[in-house]
């Protein structure tokens, strides 16, 4: 698969010969040099993650958009903003990862965390997309967004409580 991402204002053709998802990617090919690549497997979905590339070894953090695609990658110390675009971009939906942006009547923490802020209040009524909160994870903070419009039901939460994975944070109704 061929993808373009855009550093800065540097473009790179960047070839995977596997899927992220498969067992193993070994190389790929950026602007067409070969890179040697080692990572654990289903490396895409862990928030931290080392890269072993050309025998160094890179620490590196990825946040992503509401699509999954990542959008700003910070590695050796310095962060940076990504484009990534590929064919079949544009259709791609929204994953089902639970909680980040919620689902239905239920907004469900994405992974462990503490909350840092709860930006909304019982009886609020509110839009899909409207910032709910901020979970804080692994150092990093998390939106939590509304999936839908409605009123705000429960608040299941305080701020500085610690979360669990897929814990239901706030309902609707």
């Amino acid at each position: 698969m061929r993808i373009k991402v855009s550093l800065e204002n540097k473009d790179f053709e960047v070839d995977i010969q596997k899927a992220p998802y498969e067992e193993s990617v070994d190389h790929v090919v950026i602007n067409g040099r070969t890179v040697e690549i080692a990572h654990s497997r289903d490396w895409l979905r862990h928030l931290s993650k080392n890269l072993i590339i050309d025998d160094h070894s890179y620490q590196v953090e990825f946040e992503y958009d509401r699509q999954g695609i990542p959008n700003r990658v910070t590695a050796v110390g310095q962060s940076v903003d990504v484009t990534v675009d590929f064919p079949g971009k544009g259709k791609l939906k929204r994953p089902d990862m639970v909680g980040m942006w919620g689902e239905g009547d239920q907004v469900r923490a994405p992974l462990p965390g503490r909350i840092v802020a709860i930006k909304v209040r019982v009886g609020d009524n509110v839009e899909a997309g409207q910032l709910l909160g901020m979970l804080e994870a692994m150092k990093m903070e998390n939106e939590l967004v509304c999936p839908r419009d409605g009123v705000i039901k429960e608040i299941l939460v305080k701020k500085g409580e610690a979360v669990e994975l897929d814990q239901v944070l706030v309902t609707l109704e």
